[in-house]
């Protein structure tokens, strides 16, 4: 089970999770639609924009209901009426459903709104947040192929070789091995790493 605390994924990511455009995504967050989590500039050209788990909800939910016809007017108008109404991430806090170009939405004691007519009846078509939710449980997942070994990728710390699929470089497993930290050691500091990366970086130094 993922720990919801620890997601951070950049822009480009989070588009790519959430099936939008980079475009798209830096659209929304400067007309305050769903901001990132963390948004700081550190230089005037450089800018860092992280977006937590329930950021990457709030772009998935949205972004569904846009493939389902709503329009992104439509999206805004809801949010801000929930954001009026006291909810402060109201994409991710309530139940959504679809009919058609319409959004139905249902509050914590079970009563539907349905677009501005409190108490209005739907026959809603729930949008389920599970499968959602299970895309985003697969982010810290690595393929089983890529344990063990190690790549070079272009951007990726200076291209310096990390272990595959993970952003932890060779060099730094090496010299906790040679500090004499064990291997239960070396995976409680870096959690994405498995067994295999940690024997795969014993046997390079070795050699």
């Amino acid at each position: 089970m993922i720990d919801e605390a620890l997601v951070a994924v950049t822009r480009d990511r989070a588009a790519e999770l959430a099936g939008l455009s980079v475009r798209q995504v830096d659209y929304w967050s400067s007309t305050d639609l769903i901001k990132p989590a963390v948004c700081q500039r550190l230089t005037p050209h450089r800018q860092v924009r992280l977006y937590g788990f329930l950021d990457l909800m709030a772009l998935m939910v949205a972004a569904e209901l846009r493939k389902r016809g709503v329009s992104l007017q439509h999206i805004r108008t809801i949010v801000a009426h929930l954001r009026e109404r006291g909810y402060e991430t109201p994409l991710t806090e309530l139940r959504f459903a679809a009919e058609g170009q319409h959004v139905h939405f249902q509050h914590p004691d079970g009563s539907w709104e349905s677009g501005m007519a409190p108490d209005q009846t739907v026959l809603p078509q729930v949008l389920d947040l599970r499968p959602l939710r299970s895309r985003l449980a697969r982010i810290g997942e690595r393929d089983a192929s890529r344990i063990g070994r190690v790549e070079r990728r272009k951007g990726t710390l200076g291209s310096k070789p990390v272990l595959s699929g993970t952003r932890v470089p060779v060099e730094t497993v090496r010299r906790y091995l040679e500090s004499g930290r064990s291997v239960d050691d070396i995976l409680r500091a870096f959690p994405v790493l498995e067994r295999g990366d940690v024997e795969a970086v014993r046997q390079i130094s070795i050699a």
